[in-house]
């Protein structure tokens, strides 16, 4: 990260994990505002979905029509206003809409983020993908740890107001620093990629999309039920519970922010299978063991649940980020386009996989739907292959 554009397009990153994060942890509270249960909470929240797709689906169009500071500008502006209103509403209909345009913001602030990650990284021949992801991921832990520690301190509304203005100032500040570098608009008015051609351009790439919703469950499930399975099947207090997700999250960083180290000594698609493999088995194998340990020995089983979230982390950390890179060297589509594209497939193919561990939770147990994602980590080695045709 030796470039002022670097620097800024990480702390552009990391800002971002830092604000959308920063009111998961006090979701209860949002929650007892609006008067509603877990179920209907839950709803709601996912109506966000609405608004990534959407987002998904034409933000890459006009990153690449427009440039990527107006979108990253907007997307900023569209991103703090929802967020400040969501946490002091009490009306559900008016949550509801507000939360389709925190999702659609988030969509398009992503886009066009990473479009100029990737623009970045096609100056040099450094794998930067996986270490920006690595500080929005860094980001994320440490709001998730702040926002824990101020519940019952400070109230939800100064908390959220902090960090949403300042991240907003600073992604101003930045967005400005950086703006001659910034992706420029393509003026053409039948450019190839035009919003005319949102659908008719629309393609798939099978093996990549694949590897990515592989890849990316084991992150999503670990968030969704590490703490509950912690707390419920494995007997630990609620505070205790969240070590496994913290665990995996710093595994995450470190592996995003570290692979590029063994990058000249082994190829990426190697190291990839190899990772995939590895984590999706030592997480399977702690996870059916803790089960076996917890009956008799709580802390015991505990600490090996532990030891495998850190090496589901570790082992998936960059094939997200790689996945992605693959999918814009595979293609002949500007790059905001090809990660809004892939971004709706993944979007709709999250929700179903969610769906179908939450309900093997209710039907089953937490730990049998652990092992889904986890096994879904190992079938990701398949399709590393994708990784050997990244182009720099």
């Amino acid at each position: 990260m030796d470039t002022l554009e670097r620097k800024v397009i990480a702390a552009l990153f990391f800002i971002f994990g830092l604000e959308i994060i920063a009111w998961v942890p006090r979701f209860p509270e949002v929650k007892d505002n609006l008067g509603l249960s877990k179920g209907q909470f839950g709803t709601l929240l996912s109506a966000s979905v609405i608004g990534s797709v959407i987002g998904l689906l034409t933000m890459g169009h006009l990153v690449h029509r427009y440039g990527a500071r107006m979108i990253l500008t907007l997307s900023s502006t569209t991103l703090f206003i929802s967020l400040i209103v969501l946490v002091q509403l009490t009306n559900p209909w008016q949550f509801l809409l507000c939360n389709v345009v925190f999702g659609g913001s988030i969509s398009a602030f992503h886009i066009s983020v990473n479009g100029q990650a990737f623009h970045e990284q096609e100056k040099t021949s450094d794998k930067l993908i996986p270490r920006f992801h690595g500080y929005w991921a860094l980001g994320a832990v440490l709001t998730s740890i702040i926002s824990g520690f101020l519940v019952g301190h400070v109230s939800l509304t100064t908390d959220i107001y902090v960090v949403a203005i300042s991240c907003y100032l600073f992604k101003l500040i930045l967005i400005h620093k950086i703006a001659p570098s910034l992706i420029k608009g393509n003026k053409q008015r039948n450019s190839e990629y035009g919003m005319k051609t949102l659908f008719t351009s629309f393609s798939i790439d099978r093996l990549v999309t694949m590897g990515l919703i592989c890849a990316v469950m084991v992150e999503l499930a670990t968030g969704d039920w590490a703490t509950i399975f912690s707390k419920e099947d494995l007997h630990m207090s609620p505070g205790v519970s969240t070590i496994p997700y913290i665990l995996f999250m710093s595994a995450m960083i470190l592996g995003r922010l570290g692979v590029h180290r063994f990058l000249h000594r082994i190829k990426l698609d190697v190291i990839a299978r190899k990772s995939a493999i590895a984590g999706g088995a030592i997480s399977i194998a702690s996870i059916l063991l803790a089960v076996h340990v917890s009956k008799s020995s709580p802390t015991l089983g505990f600490s090996i649940y532990c030891f495998g979230a850190f090496a589901a982390g570790l082992g998936s950390s960059f094939l997200t980020p790689s996945f992605m890179d693959a999918a814009r060297g595979r293609s002949k589509a500007p790059s905001s386009v090809v990660i809004g594209q892939l971004g709706v497939i993944n979007t709709l193919l999250i929700f179903m996989f969610k769906t179908i561990i939450a309900w093997t939770a209710q039907l089953t147990s937490i730990a049998i739907a652990l092992l889904i994602p986890s096994t879904l980590l190992i079938l990701a080695s398949l399709a590393t292959k994708a990784l050997k045709e990244v182009k720099n």
